[in-house]
């Protein structure tokens, strides 16, 4: 009777979620759908032991690598190897604290006739990206939720609003981030820029559960337990 009640709720839940999605810009979609094929990665590593998870993102580090190479996309000066970032920008996007990201990392691109040029609007960029990120993995964890914290229609609907018309907040209270990837690559008369970075989880979690107000400590603290649970 449990496990049907749960499935009926789930069911009238995603129904609301659905709608919800359709919503978004098709830039909004995408960014959600990567966003949740991430977190499901993620899960399946948090499976394995720590020596598994480093070998195979290294692996998959060379072959990304690899490929940037062929697409012209070289290191900026004085930075590491396209494959030691690329290996540490994986792990960072892997690594879990609890339910919720240990980090969370976002990427920009730019093009310029000068390379600072685009280097900053790629960097600008680039924390747009992370504050939608950061959105977007409370809006998937909160989907999928768990039997023993499942979230009604209201309240997905109630975050979904929140997530949505925050992201400029977020991105103020996200506190400092890190450059953890930058390459560049000559286009025609400009050199485009890849910036990716880096933010701790646990600052963003806090920012997130800051935006609650005072009659909605309930859906905080039960979104503060959805993020802290550890998957068994």
């Amino acid at each position: 009777m449990k496990t049907m009640k749960f499935i009926a709720l789930s069911l009238f839940v995603a129904l609301g979620w659905a709608a919800s999605i359709q919503s978004m810009s098709a830039q909004d979609k995408q960014q959600f759908e990567e966003q949740k094929a991430i977190i499901k990665q993620r899960r399946e590593l948090a499976k394995q032991t720590e020596k598994s998870v480093e070998a195979n993102t290294w692996k998959e580090a060379k072959k990304a690598a690899k490929q940037m190479k062929k697409e012209g996309w070289k290191p900026m000066p004085g930075s590491p190897t396209l494959e030691t970032q690329m290996n540490d920008y994986l792990l960072r996007r892997y690594m879990l604290n609890g339910n919720f990201p240990k980090y969370i990392v976002g990427e920009g691109r730019a093009s310029a006739k000068l390379p600072d040029a685009a280097r900053k609007h790629a960097l600008a960029n680039a924390r747009v990206e992370l504050a939608g990120s950061i959105s977007y993995e409370v809006t998937a964890l909160t989907e999928q939720g768990t039997s023993n914290n499942a979230y009604t229609q209201e309240e997905q609907e109630t975050l979904d609003k929140m997530m949505q018309s925050s992201k400029s907040i977020i991105q103020q209270k996200m506190g400092r981030t890190e450059i953890i990837m930058e390459a560049y690559r000559v286009v025609g008369n400009s050199t485009e820029v890849m910036v990716r970075i880096s933010a701790d989880g646990s600052v963003s979690k806090a920012a997130i559960l800051s935006m609650f107000k005072e009659d909605q400590k309930e859906l905080r603290d039960k979104l503060e337990k959805t993020m802290n649970e550890t998957e068994e």
